[in-house]
């Protein structure tokens, strides 16, 4: 085959993209603790390698179609170049088209099955501006020359998005990866987060949705404690409702189950909860998982980490998906609160950068 060295060089390269990743797979599947935003990060790599991998084998195939002995490698090579093909020609389809169509559909099925408030119209409203950007970002881009300063400094916008998306995916890929992770974790103990009460003292669809999930998990010995604190517009506290649910709708033993009524927030329920715990298995760091809405689950375990506690794990109830999709973006952008003074740090040197790069440019382009 005249084409032999570059055979074995991409075979190589196949051979180690593909041990890296089961390296990186490997290491996903030890760590010690999963709270933690690392894990989405090595997941990003780890499909990074996948990739590579995938296309050198490609590159495999196409080599043995040019040569004289063609082989079921070259079907392989063919094969998967067709795939990766027809998605990169979706992908386009798929942002521009099928998106935003998406996001309308989801919004109005929000806006008429819950409250009308402004977070529910995040989707459209954070696509609105997008798109803004995106004519402002054409439209800047066809300027002359003399405003040189100007397209230097809408850069940023790709430059951000990227850093932005960036986040984003470590974000998602983490949050999918640790519920795949936690599916068959046991506890002696379950904590089941509350949320707001229908008409002031029932149980909606969303909370009783986290009660099943840990009823379902649960086996002959484990305890469950309902956490949640009664609202100002509610007649009873929260845990006090998830526990007669349970009981009433779900049949699980009274005997088995405890509540914590006096927390308002996610951190109240974790830290009181905990409280309960330590005092009722006369441990000093009691394990035990907790239960809340499948959106929300990992930025409840990284809160638990963050308060060094041994809620080791978590599992989400289902969520409609009208519901989940702006829930988990909101979420996201709560993540992204607790770690703003990086953000506004790099976001000021990609933004001070290019400021300082369109000053130079326009005093070159004077002088």
């Amino acid at each position: 085959m005249e084409n032999q060295g570059l055979f074995y060089f991409f075979i190589g390269l196949t051979l180690f993209f593909t041990a890296v990743a089961a390296l990186l797979f490997y290491k996903m599947k030890r760590m010690s603790d999963l709270r933690t935003l690392r894990l989405g990060r090595l997941g990003i790599l780890y499909l990074a390698n996948l990739f590579f991998a995938f296309n050198s084998l490609i590159a495999v195939g196409l080599i043995y179609r040019f040569s004289d002995h063609p082989t079921t490698l070259t079907n392989i090579g063919l094969i998967f170049l067709v795939i990766e093909m027809i998605m990169l020609l979706l992908f386009p389809m798929l942002f521009g088209f099928v998106l935003p169509i998406s996001i309308l559909i989801l919004t109005i099925k929000m806006w008429r099955r819950e409250s009308k408030s402004i977070a529910n119209l995040i989707l459209p409203i954070l696509m609105f501006i997008f798109l803004v950007v995106d004519w402002l970002a054409i439209y800047v881009g066809d300027l002359s020359d003399q405003w040189i300063w100007l397209k230097v400094l809408f850069f940023a916008y790709p430059i951000l998005s990227a850093y932005l998306a960036w986040h984003f995916m470590v974000y998602f890929l983490s949050s999918w990866i640790y519920g795949r992770q936690m599916r068959n974790q046991k506890a002696p103990f379950y904590v089941v987060l509350g949320a707001g009460l229908v008409q002031g003292e029932k149980v909606g669809v969303l909370l009783g949705n986290r009660i099943k999930a840990a009823v379902n998990a649960a086996d002959e010995k484990t305890v469950l404690l309902f956490s949640g604190g009664q609202g100002p517009d509610e007649k009873i506290a929260e845990s006090e409702a998830m526990q007669k649910y349970a009981i009433e709708e779900l049949k699980f033993p009274k005997t088995r189950t405890m509540i914590e009524n006096k927390s308002r927030t996610t951190f109240e329920n974790l830290v009181f909860s905990a409280q309960i715990i330590k005092e009722e298995s006369q441990q000093n760091s009691p394990k035990f998982l907790f239960f809340s809405s499948d959106y929300h689950v990992f930025r409840a375990a990284l809160f638990a980490k963050s308060l060094d506690l041994q809620a080791d794990g978590g599992r989400g109830g289902k969520t409609a998906m009208y519901y989940r999709v702006p829930a988990f973006i909101r979420e996201f952008i709560a993540v992204l609160n607790t770690e703003r003074k990086k953000h506004m740090i790099w976001v000021g040197l990609i933004v001070g950068g290019l400021i300082i790069l369109a000053i130079g440019l326009e005093i070159m382009q004077k002088i």
